[in-house]
């Protein structure tokens, strides 16, 4: 007796179905590939652009890191439904965008001998406001040979030297500042200062001076604070492009430029001001640790507050936080260049 073979068993995937299904793999992943495009090409684009549009672009420009942060999330959404092209597209979208704002590490003061220490503490006391017992802590725990302070009035200055005890510390300052706790910027120095001078273009005050140091050189200091560009866009630009002219304009070989910028790496108009500059954020790697909002329900994003100089190497850099203010204080550890490199005056 025959035994009838099995019946083959029919495809359980018929040739309609699988077409179907490669019709959805390819039409969701051309709208990956469209969304990538839409989100990657505006966020490279945008730190190139030099212009306010109104503010819209500087503001923007400022919200890079964390654009840059939301592309890499998206890419792996994108990534997890197996849309590859979209999901490097993303990615490529978020280094791209991100790299003229980290730190340019291998700028700086070039080729020279540095030898002479020098330590700048830089802080926005946000309308005099900041804890005058813990800046003077900090102060004397980082050895700062100058202090660089803006939004600060004569009532905290006083408190932070005498009523905290480093009248005898930081025993020069440049001039009295103004009664307007938001206009009034500062430098306080172990070192005696000379030929001071006032850096036009802020609405804020800026001012500089020369500190003679205890080996016999000396070197520039600057305490800069152009607005912000929320609400007077073209204001902050004026000033700071000012601020590159003045440096420009400004002999000093050694020139330490200090304080509340207003701006960052991803802002065209500042990367101009510190051609040929180093920041002290060199020495903390390429990262841009931010240092301003504090005290925001949203944590620091960008960084704005800086420690320039020409004819010194960074050494070392830090950022704390002081109750009373929105910005972190940033320390910065510079070694001068010799005088005899021709680089120190």
């Amino acid at each position: 007796m025959a035994v009838d073979e099995p019946a083959e068993s029919p495809d359980p995937v018929s040739p309609t179905t699988r077409h179907g299904r490669r019709r959805l793999l390819s039409r969701r992943s051309l709208v990956w590939i469209v969304i990538a495009v839409v989100l990657a090409v505006p966020a490279v684009v945008l730190p190139h652009l030099d212009a306010l549009a109104g503010g819209i672009i500087p503001i923007a420009q400022s919200l890079l890191p964390v654009g840059a942060l939301g592309l890499l999330v998206i890419a792996v959404v994108a990534a997890v439904s197996r849309t590859w092209i979209g999901a490097t597209v993303l990615v490529a979208g978020a280094v791209l965008s991100v790299l003229p704002v980290l730190n340019p590490v291998a700028a700086g003061a070039g080729d020279c001998t540095a030898s002479t220490p020098l330590t700048a503490l830089s802080f926005n006391a946000k309308f005099a406001g900041a804890d005058p017992r813990q800046l003077a802590d900090l102060i004397r725990d980082e050895g700062a040979d100058v202090v660089i302070l803006v939004e600060t009035d004569e009532h905290l200055i006083g408190q932070i030297l005498v009523g905290q005890g480093l009248a005898e510390t930081l025993p020069y300052r440049t001039k009295q500042v103004s009664t307007n706790a938001y206009k009034g910027s500062v430098i306080l120095s172990a070192h005696p200062l000379s030929a001071e001078e006032g850096i036009p273009g802020s609405v804020f005050e800026q001012v500089s001076a020369v500190a003679a140091l205890p080996d016999g050189s000396a070197v520039r200091v600057a305490a800069v604070h152009p607005p912000p560009p929320v609400g007077q866009p073209g204001d902050w630009y004026e000033a700071v492009t000012a601020i590159d002219e003045w440096i420009q304009a400004t002999s000093d070989p050694r020139l330490v430029i200090a304080g509340d910028f207003n701006s960052s790496f991803s802002h065209p108009v500042f990367r101009r001001v510190t051609a040929g500059l180093a920041t002290a954020a060199q020495a903390a790697g390429p990262i841009p640790w931010p240092t301003w909002p504090q005290e925001k329900p949203v944590p620091a994003f960008t960084a704005i507050d800086h420690v320039l100089a020409r004819g010194a190497a960074p050494t070392g850099w830090d950022s704390a936080y002081i109750e009373g203010s929105d910005h972190r204080a940033v320390i910065a550890n510079w070694a001068l260049c010799d005088s005899a490199r021709g680089v120190s005056g």
